[in-house]
């Protein structure tokens, strides 16, 4: 393994061309520098510098040895940056993007927690359906991204931070509401409330619905959660809604969940943003918030 003083020595006198310029700038003596990088030739059975007037150059293998280092320093420069702007994570910008069930729901509380412990961030959250969330993250409108899977978008770092589900819901009265296992044919006649196009829950719904051979006979899409389960207590339909948005509705019985094997469908839901990006300090303070704030169940 090599030696991080012998690498730095070598490296500082290659950089600078001189063994007494790399000596200064360690705050070292000239002999010391001298038998470090002696030394590390030695280890590798190579020579990396010769003497040249009164500077060094390198040999080839000396010269592939100082692009490794200076990756190497390059990188431990840029942690040291890194952790600087932790350390001082006192002002900046955070803008995040949401689709609708996770931006109205989720992430209002752990923006709150976030907003405590930093509270010179300025965070930005902008709520849409899962399609345009998708699109402001690959136009890089918002440094992170919360949706439902799947993506359809490549080049994205896709991270599941929490599992979801979507049950189905009717007004306490419905017909159906007290029975057990209710098979999905005997919802036939029933009017499926459903988001709009490119909502992430309506395409998880009716795609789960095609897997069992099942196709509505009669639908309404209405433009938000809220309006639906309003909709769905006035006794209009039924309608697969997540169970974080239906919580409270279904702990105070102004809805209920009806029971059956195929009424509800689990989903995972993402951080996602470009593989490519350099996530600011600001941003992977959030990220790690965020996983402490959601721990998914263990595999049993």
């Amino acid at each position: 393994m090599l030696d991080f003083l012998k690498l730095r020595a070598f490296y500082k006198a290659a950089y600078h061309g001189s063994f007494s310029r790399a000596a200064e700038v360690l705050y070292v003596s000239q002999p010391a520098l001298s038998r470090q990088v002696a030394a590390l030739e030695q280890e590798m059975g190579l020579e990396l510098l010769v003497r040249h007037g009164k500077g060094v150059v390198l040999t080839e293998a000396g010269r592939r040895l100082y692009e490794y280092a200076e990756r190497i320093f390059g990188l431990l420069s840029e942690a040291a940056q890194v952790m600087g702007e932790f350390k001082s994570l006192g002002t900046g910008e955070l803008s995040l993007g949401a689709s609708s069930t996770i931006g109205n729901y989720i992430l209002p509380g752990i923006i709150a927690e976030y907003l405590k412990r930093h509270p010179g961030i300025d965070v930005h959250l902008s709520v849409g359906n899962s399609e345009e969330i998708e699109k402001r993250i690959t136009s890089r409108q918002v440094d992170l991204g919360f949706v439902a899977g799947p993506l359809s978008a490549t080049g994205m770092y896709a991270e599941q931070f929490l599992e979801d589900e979507l049950v189905l819901v009717a007004k306490p009265s419905h017909p159906l509401a007290q029975q057990k296992g209710i098979p999905l044919p005997a919802l036939a006649g029933e009017t499926f409330l459903f988001r709009e196009p490119g909502s992430a829950s309506r395409g998880t719904t009716e795609r789960h619905l095609a897997s069992h051979g099942f196709s509505p006979a009669k639908t309404f899409v209405l433009g938000d959660t809220e309006a639906i389960k309003r909709a769905v207590a006035g006794g209009m339909g039924v309608a697969f809604l997540s169970h974080t948005t239906v919580n409270i509705e279904l702990q105070n019985e102004i809805l209920v969940e009806l029971d059956g094997p195929q009424l509800s469908i689990p989903r995972p839901l993402f951080t996602v943003y470009p593989k490519d990006a350099r996530l600011s300090p600001a941003a992977l303070a959030f990220l790690s918030l965020l996983r402490k704030s959601c721990v998914l169940p263990r595999e049993t």
